[in-house]
């Protein structure tokens, strides 16, 4: 008898970045790994189909209406899942409220318990709600690294059981390109010209931003390379305190803010970096760190959360509180040691191939065999 699994993928086709990527790469990996199996893939964005990019003959896709995401997740969604006769589902990043069906979760983030303070009152408190629901009903949470297990472990008492490690990973599209290619398109496309340090994340307080500006003008004053520090990511409602350090030190001329750039243009800009700087305050996982691995970009991140876990010995981990240490790690890639930003190409591109999408894909359908 054929098995009906159901995934709701409550991001994709919504264009927000690390969920929709998880998501899009891990029905992939699914459909390149299991052509048995019979599933139904609930969305709640139309565009979310097409931004999946793959419709074997076991996929079928379910939009669910209207367009009102609250009111679908608790109106169509409901009746669609059990219309359509499922023997387990996954929720990938937002719990259904009503489920007729035993579901597993996947929880990306525990910030919305670690750190409330990130986040405006109305977001924090629909987080917390949703979240809390899903570690409390889903049968097994799958989390995306151990910091994760570890806190819900210690938080909310979840037994060993009901949770598991299942890692992400960097789209095969982020490798190292030749530096006159990657030159030649940064300089066309964006008007990159000479030398830059890359952040890539939403401009959120969590990501740490003002402090990354805050020491690279630092940086800048004591070593008066050319390089510039070149920002793609989404701004959101926390992105006044980092406009308010470029405006302070001046440093509009030393400052590249693409904005949020085309998925596909992520490599070559990952690719002509002479680092990406991750100093997060916290992360559930730390994509930018394997994209940065996998491209060969020498990677600078913090060492809390998962960040040190993700990183180990193959990136810079630092205080992402102390500005003085940001700024020095900065300067030991660039000028300060000679064989520095080689030797941790070299470590990260090791350390890159230990996560794949198809391991992802391939551990997750395990979880599925235990529902």
């Amino acid at each position: 008898m054929t098995r009906r699994i159901g995934i709701f993928a409550g991001s994709l086709g919504s264009n927000s970045g690390g969920p929709e990527r998880y998501e899009s790469e891990l029905l992939r990996g699914i459909a390149a790994l299991d052509r048995e199996t019979e599933y139904n893939i609930f969305c709640l964005f139309p565009e979310g189909p097409a931004k999946a990019g793959v419709s074997p003959d076991n996929f079928r896709y379910v939009t669910v209406g209207p367009h009102i995401r609250p009111l679908s997740m608790v109106t169509t969604l409901p009746a669609a899942l059990w219309r359509s006769r499922l023997d387990s589902l996954h929720a990938t990043f937002i719990p259904p409220p009503i489920s007729p069906r035993p579901y597993a979760f996947t929880l990306v983030c525990s910030s919305m318990f670690e750190h409330p303070e990130f986040f405006p009152p109305a977001i924090r408190l629909r987080l917390k709600l949703l979240m809390g629901m899903a570690i409390k009903k889903a049968q097994v949470i799958i989390c995306i690294s151990q910091h994760i297990q570890d806190v819900i472990r210690e938080r909310f008492k979840v037994p060993a059981e009901r949770s598991t490690v299942v890692p992400l990973a960097a789209s095969d599209a982020f490798l190292p390109i030749p530096r006159d290619e990657c030159a030649s398109f940064l300089k066309q496309r964006y008007g990159i010209d000479g030398p830059y340090l890359l952040f890539s994340g939403r401009w959120e307080r969590r990501k740490n931003i003002a402090r990354i500006l805050e020491a690279f003008h630092r940086f800048k004053q004591e070593t008066c390379t050319p390089h510039r520090l070149v920002l793609t990511g989404e701004r959101t409602w926390a992105s006044g305190e980092a406009d308010e350090v470029i405006r302070r030190n001046r440093m509009e001329e030393e400052i590249v803010d693409l904005g949020k750039s085309p998925v596909a243009e992520l490599p070559w800009l990952y690719a002509g970096a002479d680092a990406l700087v991750f100093c997060s305050l916290w992360e559930g996982f730390g994509l930018p760190i394997v994209e940065g691995f996998r491209a060969g970009t020498p990677v600078i991140t913090s060492n809390g959360s998962s960040m040190a876990e993700i990183g180990g010995d193959a990136a810079l981990l630092v205080d992402p509180l102390s500005v003085d240490a940001i700024a020095e790690a900065m300067h030991r890639i660039t000028v300060g040691e000679p064989g520095l930003a080689d030797t941790l190409r070299e470590r990260g591109f090791a350390r890159g191939r230990t996560f794949s999408w198809e391991r992802t894909a391939r551990e997750t359908l395990a979880v599925y065999r235990r529902l």
